[in-house]
């Protein structure tokens, strides 16, 4: 299946694509459910989605192995890993204790021991990672053997899991495995597709509106290391003037010594070193062969590249800039669209928010402490326009100053406001008026 995948995607001899073909999908090296249970194919309705893991090794494929791609899920997986809290509201004097037991979860909670305490960090960097590269996060939480507390968090490869609805028309997940299809447990396992659909749960990945146009612009590249030398850069022509027969000189002999002498002048030229210059009679007349006009080869590919690079950002929601690119973008639209990606990488947050504020709930049920809350949040807050932003907030407060000083407001609309709250009742339909 993955060869005819590729072969869609594939030129022959292309350098980064035609690996694909040598691809061998890895057998059974997912991690499998700790606690899947036994379930007959007979009992079960699934997706025709029989080349979905073939596209989701296509999709790590293109990560680990085109530059851009690969920037590209860096980049969404770091801007959405950004630095986090935790938060535990309730009331009670179990707090102090709540917040010792989530920090100890968070030292053991990574699957990977080796990593040395890399606890929520680590589990969101691969959270992120697997959402935006396979469209889909999937994983199980694990219990020690009192029942206790969680013992850790295992990821499962998407591309092993699918959807089965029983007669009652309940979704439920299975993994497959090497003793076949294992229904997973619904209480411990955790999946989230990226942009899901009614009919179709498993997620889009971010990779799968642009192989096409990946292949487009890999080739583009290769194509340009084969042609940059002819047309890119100008050539050197050197022209060396045959030599003039001499008198009673026979045509063999004239022939013999022009071709010695022209053998000789390329030899010495061939030997030149990057630091000589050569050193002939006036006969040899050195010149450049390059194109003309101020439209060269070499700015055409720039400008036919561009728009291959501008196509992929297009599909993955970013921009030129934000992966490295410099495309000549005004301040005014790289803050805009910043500000527009923020937005976005807010809203694909809630699902690792949620996600946290589950764990970190059951561990403290587990323990007893239901009536605390443990609440995720993400620090979003940016390193520039803090001036700009200092300065609408003075002209705020100085509005709010001058409203109530006028009347229009009163001292707790004014707070209010300020707060960033919203006014209620008839106090904000009409102005106060002084007495």
């Amino acid at each position: 299946m993955l060869k005819r995948l590729t072969d869609f995607f594939t030129r022959k001899k292309h350098p980064v694509f035609a690996a694909a073909l040598k691809m061998q999908r890895p057998k059974k090296l997912y991690p499998k459910s700790p606690q899947a249970l036994s379930k007959s194919n007979s009992e079960v309705f699934r997706f025709q989605n029989w080349d979905r893991p073939t596209r989701l090794e296509f999709y790590r494929f293109l990560r680990d192995h085109i530059p851009i791609l690969n920037s590209v899920v860096w980049t969404w997986t770091r801007l959405c890993a950004a630095p986090n809290r935790l938060e535990i509201i309730g009331d009670g004097g179990q707090k102090t204790k709540a917040q010792k037991l989530l920090r100890g979860l968070d030292e053991r909670l990574y699957q990977f021991p080796f990593a040395r305490f890399g606890g929520t960090d680590a589990v969101l960097a691969q959270f992120f990672n697997s959402l935006f590269t396979l469209g889909a996060v999937a994983g199980e939480i694990v219990l020690n053997a009192s029942k206790t507390q969680i013992e850790k968090f295992f990821f499962i490869d998407p591309a092993t899991l699918g959807f089965v609805w029983d007669k009652s028309g309940n979704c439920k997940i299975f993994q497959e495995t090497e003793a076949g299809e294992k229904l997973l447990n619904p209480h411990s396992v955790y999946y989230a597709g990226l942009d899901a659909e009614m009919q179709n749960p498993h997620g889009r990945s971010i990779l799968g509106s642009i192989p096409f146009v990946a292949k487009v612009e890999q080739s583009l590249v290769a194509d340009m290391q084969k042609t940059m030398h002819n047309a890119g850069y100008n050539r050197i022509h050197i022209k060396i003037k045959p030599p003039e027969k001499r008198e009673l000189e026979t045509d063999e002999t004239y022939l013999e010594r022009a071709n010695k002498y022209f053998d000789d002048t390329v030899r010495a030229v061939k030997e030149l070193a990057p630091e000589d210059n050569p050193v002939t009679w006036n006969d040899v007349e050195i010149e450049y062969i390059g194109p003309k006009g101020p439209l060269s080869s070499s700015e055409s590919w720039y400008i036919t590249h561009k728009a291959m690079v501008e196509d992929i950002c297009a599909g993955t929601h970013l921009d030129p800039f934000l992966l490295g690119y410099s495309y000549g973008t005004t301040q005014t639209w790289a803050r805009f669209k910043y500000e527009l990606v923020l937005r976005q990488v807010v809203s694909v947050q809630r699902i690792a928010k949620r996600f946290m504020e589950w764990i970190y709930n059951l561990e403290l049920a587990l323990n007893g402490m239901e009536n605390l809350k443990a609440e995720f949040h993400f620090d979003n807050r940016k390193s520039f326009d803090i001036l700009e932003n200092a300065r609408a907030e003075q002209m705020k407060l100085d509005n709010l100053i001058k409203k109530q000083g006028a009347g229009y407001i009163t001292a707790d609309e004014a707070k209010s406001q300020a707060q960033g709250k919203t006014c209620k009742g008839e106090a904000c339909l009409a102005p106060t008026k002084k007495k």
